[in-house]
């Protein structure tokens, strides 16, 4: 027994007509309901009933999509023409049969035509005999109701040849449409069961793989937003601290110019003092040394009076 899939708005539990605030107000109690029941589930399980509800609630929350899904519940609902293959057999049975029946058609029209042909060359041969001379209505009245047998049965051939063509064109432009159809329902299996396999969310039809790839695309979009903000700021802040650290790099090395050259300043200074001390003692010692050789002098010449 197959089970049938629930549909958004049996998973929310609200009506097809429900409103808006009906909805977030149904959702947000079914979150906050499983939120507080998630002990109880496999983590697998309940991340897979959390994606389901925010996926419907994101379908129905938006007038847009929830048109597009209404739309797609009412088409699942209606049963589609299905063509099964005893029908495809009889049809190429049919087509074979039409085609045997228009290449017998032809074969009878050859044949009559053949006929007709005769009746002609028997006329000519009988008017151009010596012993027998038939008068020119005689020939006529034996030719031509033939003639005109041959070209009404000939053109009812043709006819009939033109309506076989006709149905044969419709049966193969109905087998296409049935092909196609074919190939659309195999392809849409195709794209649910990939989807499934990938994401691990089995879709109903192919309108809600659409939905749920819009869906993963929106989120991967705000995620690589969000990843794009956060290295961003990240590059910011390495800029900032290396500039930072640049700029306290080339304030120390001010510090340190600063710092010798106020060195280089002291020393020079101590030298210049240090030399005046030395040039003043100098200058005094020299001072000293005239004097005493002045007194020395002075006593001397005292002395030889």
């Amino acid at each position: 027994m197959i089970t049938k899939k629930k549909t958004f708005y049996e998973i929310l539990a609200v009506s097809p007509n429900a409103g808006y605030q009906e909805i977030q107000d149904t959702y947000e109690g079914l979150v906050s309901k499983l939120k507080s029941q998630k002990e109880f589930f496999k983590p697998d399980e309940y991340d897979f009933k959390l994606k389901i509800m925010n996926l419907a609630f994101s379908t129905l929350a938006n007038p847009t999509s929830r048109h597009a899904y209404d739309a797609e519940l009412v088409a699942r609902a209606t049963p589609p023409t299905v063509y099964p293959a005893a029908l495809a057999v009889q049809a190429d049975a049919a087509v074979v049969s039409l085609r045997a029946e228009a290449m017998s058609l032809r074969a009878e029209a050859i044949s009559l035509r053949a006929d007709a042909l005769s009746i002609q060359s028997d006329a000519a041969i009988f008017g151009g005999k010596g012993n027998y001379q038939p008068p020119g209505e005689t020939v006529l009245s034996n030719v031509m109701p033939a003639f005109k047998k041959f070209i009404m049965v000939l053109g009812g051939l043709l006819a009939g040849w033109m309506v076989i063509q006709v149905i044969f064109l419709l049966m193969t432009n109905r087998r296409a449409s049935v092909d196609a159809a074919t190939a659309a329902k195999a392809n849409e299996k195709v794209i649910i069961q990939e989807y499934y396999q990938t994401h691990g969310v089995r879709a109903g039809s192919k309108a809600e793989v659409d939905l749920l790839e819009a869906e993963n695309r929106r989120k991967e979009n705000e995620s690589r937003l969000a990843e794009n903000a956060k290295n961003r700021s990240e590059e910011d802040n390495r800029r900032f601290e290396q500039d930072a650290r640049q700029r306290a790099s080339e304030v120390s090395a001010e510090l340190r110019y600063a710092e010798n050259q106020a060195k280089d300043q002291a020393r020079r200074e101590d030298e210049q003092r240090k030399w005046q001390l030395d040039e003043q003692k100098r200058q005094k010692d020299e001072a000293e040394r005239l004097r005493t050789e002045r007194d020395q002098a002075k006593w001397q010449e005292t002395l030889r009076r």
